[in-house]
């Protein structure tokens, strides 16, 4: 039985589906591509390798010849899967973390020996352009990886949780950075029993207005609500109808009776002069 070596478990694992793909193809075809190996440990293939151990078929393998095992296992691996921008970025940044002595020698991978246990893989603006992503988005994924405990970590790699999100879990389980405790209210001065008492009276007196508003809003409301009923009556549309007909009766009336004044005067009017 063989352990996955680190910079392959910094992508995340196959879903169940094509896992089970995969082990129809083997099982039907049998294993078309080699695993590689690293250490002694699964550098590319762990989802053939654990194919194979469930089939009871005996794996075959090579041994990485290259000598530079990061890029190999991000060439292989990042475009290859549908990943997001955050598991993009703590895939490649998990790689640039990887254990200072199971680095090669020699190489661009190297950690900088000036600053203890701090990895240096690029930099953030190449490592963004490897990974497809912004400078933010490898920051934040370095501070994950770096403030960041394991669960926390796999969690981003397997799509659970964004990097902002992961940040903001940090941050909530940080002690430093809890909100500071409420300051207490003080408590007013002692005030004497005749204040008390007046303030009081003040109260209930307020208090029962409030009540009368109350009642007298709520009167209203009835009220209201009787003559919205009212006025979408039958009745009522026939009433407003008599009403513009008694109204303009009135009018003709007092139109006549203003006619028939002015045709009084004119006749006695005339009565004085024919009486001449």
């Amino acid at each position: 039985m063989r352990d996955r070596h680190p910079l392959s478990a910094a992508f995340p694992d196959m879903d169940e589906e094509d896992f089970q793909e995969l082990l129809s193809s083997i099982k039907a075809h049998g294993q078309r591509e080699p695993i590689t190996l690293y250490q002694d440990k699964i550098l590319d293939g762990w989802h053939r390798y654990r194919a194979c151990q469930q089939l009871g078929v005996s794996p075959i393998t090579t041994e990485f010849k290259g000598d530079d095992p990061v890029a190999f296992v991000i060439d292989l691996n990042l475009n290859r899967r549908h990943l997001s921008p955050s598991q993009k970025a703590i895939a490649v940044v998990s790689c640039s973390s990887w254990a200072k002595e199971g680095r090669p020698k020699h190489t661009r991978y190297e950690l900088d020996e000036t600053v203890p246990n701090e990895p240096v893989f690029k930099t953030t603006n190449e490592m963004a352009k490897l990974a497809g992503v912004g400078n933010s988005t490898i920051k934040r994924a370095k501070e994950v990886v770096t403030k960041g405990d394991k669960e926390t970590v796999e969690k981003v790699k397997k799509g659970a949780l964004t990097l902002s999100e992961a940040l903001k879990a940090l941050d909530k389980a940080d002690p430093s950075n809890a909100p500071p405790k409420p300051v207490e209210p003080r408590l007013p001065a002692a005030i004497s029993i005749e204040k008390h008492q007046e303030l009081f009276k003040q109260h209930e007196a307020l208090k029962a207005l409030y009540q009368e508003q109350q009642d007298n809003a709520e009167e209203l409301a009835k009220e209201v609500e009787i003559l919205e009923a009212i006025r979408g009556n039958e009745h009522f549309q026939k009433m407003k109808e008599m009403q513009a007909t008694i109204d303009n009766l009135t009018w003709s009336r007092d139109k006549w009776q203003a006619e028939c004044a002015e045709m009084k005067k004119q006749v006695l009017y005339w009565r004085k002069r024919v009486a001449r």
